[in-house]
């Protein structure tokens, strides 16, 4: 999509005479370049800049602004920029043949805004304006100043600056039609050439949209005054939420001092640049410490630390955030780092080396010991969270000690034992102590979480491969178990000697093969086994259909269907008892096949049926199932298995090395949470 920004108008009101007001300059950046980088963050790529006022001044540093930043900028001229901007407009009559965002070279706004007009829905001769319904709460904005808007059912009825009563204002952010160049040219013959006349025009046939930007800031820079609310604004928007350290005194001493002084000194200043300053502050600490300046140099640790976060609200404030900004800052932090911690080491080593102190003994050994595990466990910090994204594609989000984004506060700790060493030498110690405890605390919670991660990983890439699952039936599908548990109980009680509580342990020890197998297992060669068992089967044909499916088995089938992965039931419960009961239940639809007992087809038999029958590789089946005897089958057949952890606890499959899940809506959740880790892996590589 095309992007029109008019920035035709006459001189600025905020700088001196003959200036244009786009190129007014807030934070570094002009009001033409801030607008055109919002909207290239939103995906925009072509724009079409229409001047007029101080043509050449403007044409020729947008030309340069083009070049530098890599953006395509095409200049659309207005001989008549005196007159009204509907003229401006027109202009790209002949460019524009379909729909675009229309800007006002004097408005900044958040990006978001953009992001929501692009997403709407327009039609051919509509035009959509973003209108601002806080008209009692945004102090941001001058309604002297500003056109006012009335809105009802979404469409705006009336727009001007002259209304008295209206409900929102005019941000000056359209996405408009091409309907919008005759609603200009027609109202040309009446002397009318203003943009909000022929807005008018088409709010009069119901043509304008009107869409609500909520809480998104914007703001019409007119004024000095307004300048000011405009950087103010951007300064609280670069704040980026970090530790208690970073947020209430790096960005605040950033914010109302350090950041405003670069750019006073500077505005061309890039956060590059900032980083180095970082850098050489840092050097000029840790040669404090060699000197034996302590206190001068724990102010200049803090002094780096807070440049480090000001390079960022640099990248912010300009736009200029990349890659390779973001790796030369980490890469400067670590030597910076370093540098420090050497120049701590010295001092400590000098002013507290070899001698009794509070009845010990610092010996050398120690203190370089200690010295020397700092340093490597802050360089580890930042190894293992880079290693971490290349090896394993995972980013260490937990918050506390895993996270260990805590650089403002290792430099803090730092900066306070060398203020505290005006007191004693020792504290400078102390804090290269503490830092050696964290850093080295942080990596080897890391090393733990990371190798978990690592037994997830594969199961995760498992999962990702999988081509078909076959789900058992009872207790997996078919909410069965508690009726079969209660009736196996009754027949095995009723005829041999056993108690209720170890016969239904023993039959959901066994369940996974048919009830015959199960009697033979758990009573080898009882006479009775046969008799009992056909009674069981007898009594299951009468009452299983009174039971019906897990409510959440329609939604999983549903789900795998999606996915293009098959689905089957393979069950020790006879196959017409399954097909009759998914017919009832009406999952047939859902399955790629059902599959049941049946002489000289048990369960092995139906899945070496499945797997060549439909050309399945065993490491892309899972077998989903209720039964620890499943498990061992699955593993029998080298197929992988998950348990649905009901009849047994998820320890018990784990014991098995069996991944388990609770219920079948875990087992799609697990499955979408596999797809994006893989998704994002493949990402980050």
């Amino acid at each position: 999509m095309k992007c029109l920004i008019i920035a035709a108008g006459s001189e600025s009101g905020m700088s001196t005479k003959g200036d244009s007001k786009p190129l007014t300059q807030v934070l570094g950046l002009s009001l033409i370049e801030r607008i055109i980088l919002t909207a290239k963050n939103t995906g925009l790529k072509d724009f079409y800049v229409v001047t007029g006022y101080n043509d050449a001044e403007v044409r020729d540093y947008l030309d340069r602004f083009s070049q530098r930043r890599d953006i395509n900028i095409t200049h659309i001229i207005n001989e008549e920029s005196e007159k009204g901007n509907g003229l401006s407009v027109l202009k790209a009559k002949k460019i524009l043949n379909e729909n675009f965002i229309l800007l006002m070279g004097d408005h900044l706004f958040d990006e978001s805004i953009l992001e929501k007009l692009k997403n709407e829905k327009i039609a051919d001769d509509e035009v959509l304006l973003a209108v601002d319904y806080r008209i009692k709460k945004n102090r941001l904005i001058n309604a002297d100043n500003i056109s006012k808007v009335v809105v009802k059912d979404n469409r705006i009825i009336d727009i001007g600056r002259n209304i008295n009563e209206y409900n929102a204002y005019n941000t000056g952010i359209f996405l408009c039609s091409p309907a919008i160049f005759s609603a200009i040219k027609k109202n040309l013959p009446y002397g009318n050439d203003y943009l909000l006349r022929a807005i008018c025009v088409m709010a009069e046939k119901e043509k304008v949209k009107a869409v609500d930007i909520k809480d998104d800031y914007w703001i019409d820079v007119n004024t000095k005054k307004d300048r000011k609310k405009a950087s103010k604004l951007l300064y609280n928007n670069s704040i980026k939420q970090a530790g208690p350290i970073t947020r209430y005194i790096n960005a605040t001493f950033a914010t109302r001092i350090f950041t405003p002084a670069l750019l006073k000194i500077y505005k061309g200043f890039t956060p590059n640049q900032v980083s180095f300053l970082s850098f050489i502050v840092a050097l000029i600490s840790s040669l404090s410490f060699i000197l034996g300046h302590a206190v001068i140099g724990a102010l200049l640790i803090q002094v780096s630390s807070i440049l480090d976060y000001s390079d960022g609200q640099f990248a912010r404030l300009k736009h200029m955030a990349s890659r390779f900004g973001h790796f030369t800052d980490i890469t400067l932090d670590r030597y910076a780092d370093g540098f420090i911690l050497l120049g701590m080491f010295y001092y400590s080593l000098s002013e507290i080396g070899g001698k009794e102190i509070v009845g010990i003994y610092w010996s050398p050994l120690t203190i370089s010991s200690t010295s020397i595990i700092a340093i490597l466990g802050n360089l580890m910090v930042s190894y293992t969270s880079a290693t971490s994204v290349v090896n394993f594609g995972y980013v260490y989000k937990r918050r506390g000690i895993v996270a260990g984004r805590g650089r403002d506060i290792r430099l803090f700790l730092l900066f306070i034992g060398g203020i505290m060493s005006y007191f004693h030498p020792i504290y400078v110690f102390l804090a290269l102590l503490v830092m050696a405890l964290q850093t080295n605390i942080i990596v080897i919670s890391r090393f733990i979480l990371s190798w978990r991660y690592f037994t997830k990983e594969t199961t995760f890439r498992m999962i990702g491969r999988i081509k078909a699952i076959i789900f058992d039936f009872d207790g997996t599908l078919a909410n069965t178990m508690p009726f079969l548990t209660e009736l196996a109980v009754k027949l095995i009680t009723a005829n041999y000697d056993i108690s209720k509580e170890e016969a239904k342990r023993r039959y959901l020890e066994t369940t996974g093969v048919d009830f015959a197998s199960q009697l033979e297992s758990i009573f080898p060669n009882h006479p009775n086994n046969q008799k009992i068992a056909a009674g069981f089967e007898e009594r299951k044909l009468e009452s299983i259909f009174d039971h019906p499916v897990f409510p959440n088995v329609i939604p999983t089938l549903k789900y795998f269907r999606s996915k293009n992965i098959k689905t089957f039931i393979c069950s020790s419960t006879k196959q017409e008892i399954i097909i009759k009961y998914c017919q009832l239940n009406k999952i047939d639809i859902l399955l790629d096949n059902i599959f049941g007992h049946k002489p000289n087809f048990k369960k092995g038999q139906q899945i070496d049926f499945i797997l060549q029958h439909y050309k399945l590789q065993p490491d892309k089946v899972i077998f989903v199932a209720d039964s620890l005897k499943d498990c061992d089958f699955s593993r029998d057949k080298r197929i992988n298995f998950i348990g649905i952890a009901k009849i047994f606890e998820k320890k018990a499959f784990q014991k098995k090395g069996a991944l388990s899940v609770r219920s079948l809506t875990e087992l799609t959740k697990f499955f979408n949470k596999s797809e994006n880790y893989l998704k994002y892996v493949e990402k980050v590589r």
